[in-house]
C-alpha cells in the first residue's frame, strides 16, 4: 500500500508508539494504558516504563514482522492489534521467525567513542561491541554477535547498568527479526 492510499484516521502519531524499559514495542493508548504490538495484550503504564523512542530501524522491523503497516516522520500505521495470542500453538508466522538481540543504548551516535572508553575502563571490551545503528550506539556481544535470547540480552543489561549506571541506565533490549521461508 502506497503513503497516498494510507487514510489519516489510520494513523497513530509515532510519539505514541515507542519501546518499553523492557525492550517491549507498545502504542500508548491514554496517560497510563499501553498495547503491546506482538501480543495485544494491555499493560498498565507510568512513566519510569519509558525506554526510548522507536527509531526507523525498528519500525522497519516491525513491517517486516507484520506488525506496522507504515511509517513516516510524523505518524505509524498499525495492523489491526491481536487481542490475544492463540492458544492452540504457534501461527506458521511464528515458525517461521528468528530474532537475535542487541542492547540500544538510546546514546546518540557521537558517544561512540565514549562508550568504547567505557567498555574499555569496565574490562568489558571483549564481551561487547559497539556500533552505530541509526544513529544511536548499540551494543552486540563479543565479536559483533547477537544475543540469541532475550533473556541473554537482558542479563547483559544489567550487568552494564550495575557497573556503569551513569552510561547505560537507558540501556534497552532491542532485535532483529528474520523471516524464514
Amino acid at each position: 500500500m502506497g503513503e497516498n492510499e494510507l487514510e489519516d484516521h489510520d494513523a497513530v502519531p509515532r510519539s505514541r508508539v515507542f519501546v518499553l524499559l523492557d525492550g517491549t514495542f507498545v502504542v500508548r493508548w491514554s496517560d497510563n494504558r499501553v498495547q503491546e504490538l506482538e501480543t495485544g495484550h494491555y499493560r498498565i503504564y507510568q512513566k519510569r516504563d519509558f525506554g526510548a523512542s522507536i527509531t526507523d530501524y525498528e519500525l522497519h522491523q516491525l513491517q517486516v514482522a507484520g506488525l506496522v503497516e507504515a511509517y513516516d516522520k510524523d505518524y505509524v500505521w498499525l495492523c489491526p492489534l491481536p487481542e490475544r495470542r492463540l492458544l492452540d500453538g504457534l501461527t506458521e508466522w511464528e515458525r517461521n521467525r528468528t530474532r537475535s538481540y542487541y542492547l540500544n543504548t538510546v546514546l546518540p551516535g557521537s558517544h561512540l567513542k565514549a562508550v568504547n572508553n567505557c567498555l574499555n575502563d569496565l574490562q568489558l571490551a571483549d564481551e561487547f561491541m559497539a556500533r552505530i545503528r541509526d544513529d544511536f550506539v548499540v551494543l552486540w556481544a563479543s565479536k559483533g554477535m547477537a544475543f540469541y535470547k532475550f533473556d541473554d540480552a537482558e542479563k547483559a543489561r544489567h550487568l552494564l547498568i550495575a557497573k556503569a549506571p551513569d552510561m547505560f541506565q537507558k540501556t534497552v533490549v532491542a532485535f532483529v527479526e528474520t523471516t524464514r521461508r
